[in-house]
Protein backbone atom coordinates (compact mmCIF):
# COMPACT_ATOMS: atom_id res chain seq x y z
CA UNK A 1 0.00 0.00 0.00
CA UNK A 2 1.01 3.56 -1.28
CA UNK A 3 0.38 6.72 1.03
CA UNK A 4 -0.14 9.85 -0.65
CA UNK A 5 2.66 12.07 -0.63
CA UNK A 6 3.31 16.00 -0.64
CA UNK A 7 3.57 16.27 -4.26
CA UNK A 8 0.10 14.11 -4.94
CA UNK A 9 -1.47 16.49 -2.52
CA UNK A 10 -0.13 19.24 -4.38
CA UNK A 11 -1.40 18.13 -7.47
CA UNK A 12 -4.55 17.16 -6.44
CA UNK A 13 -5.11 20.92 -4.99
CA UNK A 14 -3.55 22.35 -8.20
CA UNK A 15 -6.05 20.46 -10.68
CA UNK A 16 -9.43 21.40 -7.99
CA UNK A 17 -8.28 25.27 -8.64
CA UNK A 18 -8.42 24.95 -12.13
CA UNK A 19 -11.57 23.22 -12.37
CA UNK A 20 -12.98 26.08 -10.10
CA UNK A 21 -11.45 28.68 -12.28
CA UNK A 22 -12.94 26.92 -15.36
CA UNK A 23 -15.71 26.52 -13.98
CA UNK A 24 -15.76 30.60 -12.94
CA UNK A 25 -14.91 31.20 -16.11
CA UNK A 26 -17.66 29.89 -17.61
CA UNK A 27 -19.99 31.19 -15.36
CA UNK A 28 -19.17 34.56 -15.86
CA UNK A 29 -19.15 34.41 -19.39
CA UNK A 30 -22.22 33.06 -19.56
CA UNK A 31 -23.29 35.57 -17.25
CA UNK A 32 -21.96 38.87 -19.63
CA UNK A 33 -23.38 36.45 -22.61
CA UNK A 34 -26.73 36.95 -21.07
CA UNK A 35 -26.35 40.30 -20.33
CA UNK A 36 -25.99 41.40 -23.70
CA UNK A 37 -28.09 39.55 -25.50
CA UNK A 38 -30.73 41.01 -22.71
CA UNK A 39 -29.34 45.43 -23.29
CA UNK A 40 -29.74 44.41 -27.31
CA UNK A 41 -31.91 46.92 -28.34
CA UNK A 42 -33.95 44.51 -30.88
CA UNK A 43 -34.61 42.32 -27.83
CA UNK A 44 -36.26 44.80 -25.99
CA UNK A 45 -38.40 45.77 -28.98
CA UNK A 46 -39.35 42.15 -29.79
CA UNK A 47 -40.06 42.15 -26.14
CA UNK A 48 -42.57 45.60 -26.60
CA UNK A 49 -43.88 43.63 -29.31
CA UNK A 50 -44.81 40.62 -27.23
CA UNK A 51 -46.48 42.69 -24.34
CA UNK A 52 -48.40 44.69 -26.68
CA UNK A 53 -49.62 41.50 -28.38
CA UNK A 54 -51.20 40.35 -24.91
Amino acid sequence: MRLDDSRDIGAKLVSNLVAIAALAAVVFIGWKAFDTWRSDPAVEGIQQILQQQK
